[in-house]
């Protein structure tokens, strides 16, 4: 439904009082239905510039009183904004009770969810992929099990929300859904950027869930070794799809690209770096953090094996990548051939770069965080906590230090 307003201020002159003031009024027009609220301002009516509708000059005292008038304007704007968003019609009455403060606050937590949603489903290829959107659908599909489940209701107010609601929702993912704590962790993550969203259009005051802390637990990390690594890339395909996915999925390894930003690679990603070699750049879909790579010899090898690909050259791809979900199937059939006793995925790969490619030869973290496109070391940190060998090689490398200077006294 669109829905539309008008607003407008006039000094209503017929209210002057003993010093030849008069009040300003805003009018509010939503959908053909008129109200006015006062603005608790007064001035003389002789210097009311109505084809502006603020105070003429440039006193303090008109400048102050603008000011007031274009802050009670964008306060209308965003509660007409907060209301539209739902997509139905709404009232002039609803936004002179939000200006009032006497809104007996209707918005549901579904609702303001499904807002969230249509707010990101408008961006998806701009700031959002669609896995994003399917991720919030799923746990909103959750919330809607959990409201029925212990409330026997199928929505509930915001107002209704406290801290009880979301322990409670949480201890629901664990035990009804068998949830683990990570992935229970989205779904509450998920929620709270809704709360975020019901504060900026004032559906709600401040956060009910406010204290309360969902803990991420940094799993393992899975990788490859430079044997399993040498493995596929000498293995020889007779079935196509299989070496192409091979090849891919190497590339992957040697660039630390997520399959999203693989899959959307183009010639013009490649760039000449400050070395004079070949570099790939790119914004990270997920994170928007600029990512750049300087191509290692493997990467550029496969590179030069697809340059001339009919597909690749048809759709302006880099390198022929096929979907996700094929791609990991096909990784499957490749696990068994190549007699890998670990799950292949896309993840895996990138895994594989920041421990085997980068971390264990002693790239520094902070390179390998920029080359991954994280935006908080943190993230990349989970990493290195894997990388045993780097350990054992850099107290072996102290163990011999230490050991010189004794070496060097007993010589003399």
């Amino acid at each position: 439904m669109k829905n539309k307003i008008a607003l407008h201020f006039y000094v209503k002159e017929s209210k002057k009082d003993k010093n030849g003031e008069a009040p300003i009024y805003l009018r509010i027009t939503v959908n053909g239905e008129r109200a006015e609220i006062s603005t608790n301002k007064r001035i003389n009516p002789e210097l009311w510039d109505k084809a502006s509708e603020r105070m003429a000059g440039r006193t303090e005292n008109a400048r102050l009183i603008n000011s007031s008038l274009n802050n009670l304007l964008g306060k209308v704007e965003k509660h007409f904004s907060g209301f539209d968003v739902l997509d139905e019609r709404i009232s002039v009455k609803q936004i002179i009770a939000e200006l009032k403060g006497k809104s007996q606050n209707q918005m549901t937590l579904v609702k303001a969810y499904e807002c969230h949603i249509a707010n990101i489903e408008k961006l998806v290829g701009i700031e959002y992929v669609a896995y994003t959107v399917n991720r919030y659908k799923s746990s909103l599909s959750s919330l809607k099990k959990f409201i029925l489940h212990r409330y026997n209701k199928t929505d509930l107010r915001l107002s209704e929300l406290d801290i009880v609601f979301i322990e409670s929702f949480l201890a629901y993912l664990r035990s009804n859904k068998g949830l683990k704590q990570n992935t229970a962790a989205k779904d509450i993550k998920n929620l709270g950027r809704v709360m975020n969203l019901a504060m900026s259009y004032q559906w709600i005051p401040q956060n009910p869930f406010k204290g309360f802390s969902c803990n991420y637990v940094n799993p393992s990390r899975a990788y490859l070794t430079e044997n399993e690594i040498d493995t596929l890339y000498n293995k020889e395909f007779v079935i196509p799809r299989l070496a192409k996915v091979r090849d891919v999925f190497i590339f992957q390894i040697y660039t630390g690209l997520s399959y999203i930003d693989m899959e959307e690679l183009t010639p013009d990603s490649i760039e000449i770096g400050i070395d004079n070699n070949r570099w790939i750049v790119l914004n990270r879909k997920k994170t928007g953090v600029r990512s750049s790579i300087p191509l290692l010899p493997r990467a550029i090898e496969i590179l030069e094996k697809y340059k001339n690909d009919p597909l690749c050259i048809t759709e302006n791809k880099l390198i022929p990548v096929c979907t996700n979900q094929r791609m990991n199937g096909y990784l499957k059939e490749i696990a068994t051939i190549c007699e890998i006793n670990k799950n292949l995925t896309t993840h895996l790969a990138r895994h594989t770069f920041a421990t085997t490619i980068t971390l264990s030869n002693g790239v520094p973290i902070e390179t390998v965080s920029k080359m991954l496109g994280h935006s908080d070391l943190k993230t990349t940190q989970i990493y290195s906590k894997v990388v045993d060998r780097k350990i054992a090689d850099d107290m072996r490398a102290l163990l011999q230090k230490k050991e010189e200077p004794k070496a060097a006294a007993s010589g003399g």
